[in-house]
C-alpha cells in the first residue's frame, strides 16, 4: 500500500498505514486490532477516512460493523471480496487449517464474508480491477455502496494505478469517483 500512500500524500492527504499478518489469524482478530488502532490514532482528529485493499476491506467492514467511529469519514475499498473469492474457496479445501482467512473469504453462500452486514450507514466507494483473477468484479459489490468503478488493472496493480489514486482522492473529497467541478 505504500505507493498508494505516497500518491495520496501528494494529493494533500495525511496517510497513515496499518499492517497485519493477514493469513495467519481470523478476520475478527484483525478487525479488533484495526478498531483499536483507529480509536487510538484518530480519536482527536475531526475526521479520518479509510482506504483498504482486498482482505483489508473485509477487515475494515468487520472493524466498523459493531458501531461506526464518530469521526469516521468516507471509505474506499479496492478489489474487496465482498461476496467472497472463488480462489479462496478452492484454497480453503487444502489450506484452511494453515491459512485461516481462506475459508472466511470463500465465495460459498455460508462463508464468513457472505454473512457480514451490509455496511449500510457507511459512505463506501468501491474500485474493482477488471483483470482480477482473485476477486471477480461482480463479487466486489455491496448493496449499500455509494459509488462503484472498475479500472483496467489486476488485483495488485490497482494499488499502483494513478487513475485509481485519483478516483480515491475524488471519493474521499466529494463522495463520488467523478471529479466535481
Amino acid at each position: 500500500m505504500w505507493p498508494l500512500s505516497l500518491r495520496l500524500q501528494s494529493f494533500g492527504f495525511r496517510a497513515v498505514s496499518w499492517s497485519y499478518a493477514s493469513l495467519f489469524s481470523p478476520i475478527d482478530a484483525h478487525a479488533t486490532r484495526l478498531r483499536a488502532f483507529c480509536t487510538s490514532q484518530f480519536s482527536n482528529e475531526p475526521r479520518f477516512h479509510v482506504v483498504a485493499h482486498s482482505m483489508g476491506a473485509i477487515v475494515t467492514r468487520v472493524a466498523l460493523d459493531s458501531a461506526p467511529l464518530p469521526n469516521l469519514g468516507r471509505i474506499v475499498l479496492l478489489a474487496p471480496p465482498n461476496k467472497g473469492s472463488p480462489i479462496a474457496r478452492i484454497a480453503s479445501r487444502f489450506l484452511a487449517n494453515i491459512l485461516v482467512p481462506t475459508r472466511e473469504l470463500s465465495d460459498q453462500p455460508t462463508s464468513f464474508v457472505n454473512r457480514l452486514s451490509n455496511s449500510g450507514d457507511l459512505e463506501v466507494g468501491i474500485i474493482a480491477a477488471k483483470f482480477d483473477l482473485l476477486v471477480p468484479v461482480q463479487n466486489t459489490h455491496l448493496p449499500s455502496e455509494r459509488s462503484h468503478k472498475t479500472r483496467f488493472a489486476t488485483h495488485n496493480s490497482l494499488l499502483l494505478s494513478r487513475k485509481a489514486s485519483i478516483d480515491i482522492a475524488n471519493f474521499l473529497r466529494t463522495g463520488s469517483f467523478q471529479l466535481v467541478p
